[in-house]
């Protein structure tokens, strides 16, 4: 497998997230394992259990998350809160369809409402009447379609709406980004968009970067 680069100092973001991040279940270390075999890019264990507090204080009604994977995220934030309706996006139905035998796994299929979409998130986010009134909103899908997800999404939300991106740090390279790399420029391009018309946002430097602002 392809090593993807860290933010971290060498070893210290596996110790994290095998040593000192609680896993309320042990099969988010079986998924892991299975990424990890397969090259299958999840949020890490730390960034699932920061998006899991989050929702557990926020309570939102309805999440919407553009880029299901294996539902590794999916299952945090349902952990975080079983009372949200969630509708998670994703063009790969064959990997995505994993999120359904994992809650199976967990005992979590009767306790949650999820339902899975599968197809393009842009063309997905054309129909605003599908997404106007989400409360919570976690994007992890193709980096190099960030700026437009904000750009389409910032202007409708309702007031009080969250949004969350993973991967904003892009494993270090916003410190010297690639202007040959569409997928660099593109977090670049959100980092803009986002200083220049948030007020208020955070990031948590776990994993590869958790931005999280609200409307």
């Amino acid at each position: 497998m392809k090593p993807r680069p860290s933010i971290y100092i060498e070893g210290l973001e596996p110790f994290i997230d095998s040593e000192l991040v609680y896993k309320p279940n042990s099969v988010f270390s079986e998924m892991e394992t299975y990424a990890k075999e397969k090259n299958i890019p999840i949020v890490s264990a730390a960034t699932g259990a920061v998006l899991s507090q989050l929702v557990s204080f926020l309570k939102p009604k309805t999440i919407l998350e553009l880029g299901t994977g294996l539902g590794y995220s999916t299952l945090w934030m349902v952990l975080g809160s079983k009372s949200s309706k969630i509708t998670t996006v994703d063009r790969h139905e064959e990997q995505a369809k994993a999120l359904e035998s994992y809650a199976k796994k967990m005992k979590l299929e009767s306790q949650m409402d999820v339902t899975r979409v599968t197809g393009s998130v842009l063309e997905y986010l054309e129909e605003d009447r599908l997404w106007k009134d989400i409360d919570f909103f976690f994007v992890d899908c193709d980096k190099i379609t960030y700026p437009t997800i904000f750009r389409t999404l910032w202007p409708k939300i309702k007031p009080g709406a969250c949004i969350v991106y993973d991967n904003v740090l892009w494993h270090g390279r916003v410190l010297q980004p690639d202007p040959k790399k569409p997928s660099d420029m593109a977090v670049m391009e959100l980092w803009n968009e986002v200083k220049s018309q948030v007020s208020e946002y955070t990031l948590f430097p776990m994993g590869d970067g958790l931005l999280f602002f609200r409307k």
